[in-house]
């Protein structure tokens, strides 16, 4: 040795589970269908973890072997345990649900949850078809006893179909801007049937805005809108930006501070901060 400092390598880390961390990945596909002018969710029978049939969301194991490592494929296939293929019209992801497993001999399940829609059934149509539909699916507004991971995953489909819905073209120009605004996502009561879906574990503090994580606090007006305009490309109207964020901070989620911006090159800007407790209220309004 010369004296010099030796460098060595740290041993590679490994990334393999063990025994404890091991689980399956199934796509879970929740269909949503309107039945003699029900919005119903697709919940056929199938044998529970005791043997007895039970409503459950089907699920299908995926291909690792292709190009999207088989999610797509398996969405689907899921989705067809509910309903003919023929009949789904869209099918686009939600999220991803852990579903805990019931027995220590059988391996946790992570799902990634896809949401479909399908044709209608319509009163008095094919009698084959209402009673198929009848067997297969469950009207929103009356749905049976489920277990926390079921709920789970219904929540994260519902969330994410109506998502879908608030942020068509066509729904965006047919609803006046007050009600878009208080069903967009953030917002709790977004719909009657959340109650029915929620999980308990879902269940808790709204999610706090973006941009409370990416701007300094206290902040001042002008990093909000630019945040805003660099985020979307679209120039604000200052006036009108001013003006929203003003009613803002009448509901109590922003509050105004008796100081303002030092050292800017610009006239100083009046510093503004996010209320977290105002926010939970405001949020669940």
């Amino acid at each position: 040795m010369n004296g010099s400092a030796v460098i060595s390598r740290p041993p590679a880390a490994s990334f393999a589970p063990d025994a404890t961390q091991a689980f399956d990945v199934v796509a879970a596909s929740v269909v949503f269908r309107v039945v003699r002018g029900e919005l119903c969710i697709g919940l056929p029978f199938a044998p529970g973890n005791s043997g007895e049939l039970a409503r459950t969301i089907p699920t299908a194991a995926p291909d690792a072997r292709e190009a999207d490592g088989g999610l797509a494929s398996a969405a689907r296939n899921a989705a067809t345990h509910t309903v003919a293929a023929r009949e789904i019209v869209r099918i686009a992801s939600a999220g991803v649900r852990a579903i805990p497993s019931a027995s220590t001999a059988v391996r946790a399940r992570m799902a990634v949850v896809s949401w479909a829609i399908a044709r209608p059934v319509l009163a008095g149509g094919d009698a084959a078809a209402t009673l198929e539909a009848d067997e297969a699916f469950v009207p929103l507004s009356s749905l049976p006893e489920l277990d926390e991971a079921t709920r789970g995953i219904l929540s994260c489909a519902f969330d994410a179909f109506l998502d879908a819905t608030l942020a068509d073209a066509l729904t965006r120009r047919l609803l006046p801007r007050h009600i878009l605004f208080r069903k967009t996502d953030g917002f709790t009561h977004r719909s009657p049937f959340e109650s029915a879906l929620d999980s308990a574990k879902d269940r808790g503090e709204p999610e706090i805005p973006i941009f409370v994580g990416l701007l300094p606090d206290p902040f001042p007006l002008s990093s909000l809108r630019e945040l805003y305009e660099r985020l979307l490309d679209a120039p604000l109207d200052r006036g009108n930006f001013r003006r929203q964020f003003h009613e803002i901070i009448a509901l109590g989620p922003i509050q105004a501070l008796p100081i303002f911006e030092r050292g800017v090159p610009h006239r100083a800007g009046q510093l503004f901060t996010f209320d977290r407790t105002a926010w939970s209220k405001f949020a669940q309004g």
